[in-house]
């Protein structure tokens, strides 16, 4: 409807300041669709209640952020060593290696809990961002490479009118190009979300 009021005026303030509102919400449509999707898709895994053990990698991984974080703390110290040695970071990690593969076991029984959290798009959806949230959650991302260029155009365009830069107007070809791309990479994001789910990509492949 925007674009089909801005196509009809005459009033060239009129047109520009449609143009720019169109390449706004292009974008917020783009990024709340992925978000909303990989949310939706990280949902129905985890109302599955899978166990770890049954999880595929990036679902497990995306899982055991706790377990992660803990293992990374510089503060986790051995607590026979904490007075003794407080500095040897070293031997405490040493020991948080060693705490993680004791309990490895009663980690792959836990159930797969994807916390929103891993879904981030940072405000700010550039190409790389999509492919890291895709990557996470195990979802084919390479496809997203061959639009690249037009996500971080649209990205760039909308933070400079969204910063206040009167003077980035879109052309009518720019912001027909903006909306095709990102209505294809929604599409390629639901058929992803879809296709997983279908095929049970969640899932650990048994090993031969």
């Amino acid at each position: 409807m925007i674009e089909n009021i801005a196509s009809r005026t005459e009033v060239e303030a009129e047109r520009n300041m449609l143009f720019r509102s169109l390449t706004l919400l292009t974008y917020a449509h783009l990024e709340g669709f992925c978000k909303f999707a990989l949310l939706a898709y990280a949902g129905a895994v985890n109302a599955l209640a899978l166990s770890c053990r049954d999880a595929a990698f990036p679902v497990l991984a995306a899982s055991l952020g706790d377990i992660f974080a803990a293992l990374r703390n510089p503060n986790s110290k051995a607590p026979e060593f904490r007075t003794g040695l407080p500095d040897d970071q070293e031997l405490h990690m040493l020991w948080r290696e060693r705490t993680f593969v004791e309990a490895y076991e009663g980690i792959l029984s836990r159930t797969v809990e994807i916390p929103d959290r891993v879904i981030d798009t940072k405000a700010n959806l550039n190409s790389v961002v999509l492919k890291r949230n895709l990557y996470q959650l195990g979802l084919d991302y390479p496809a997203i490479d061959r639009h690249r260029g037009t996500i971080d155009r649209l990205l760039g365009v909308r933070n400079a009118i969204a910063h206040g830069d009167a003077l980035r107007v879109p052309s009518a070809d720019h912001v027909r190009e903006y909306t095709a791309v990102a209505f294809e990479v929604m599409q390629f994001v639901q058929s992803g979300v879809f296709i997983a789910l279908r095929d049970g990509a969640f899932r650990r492949v048994p090993s031969i």
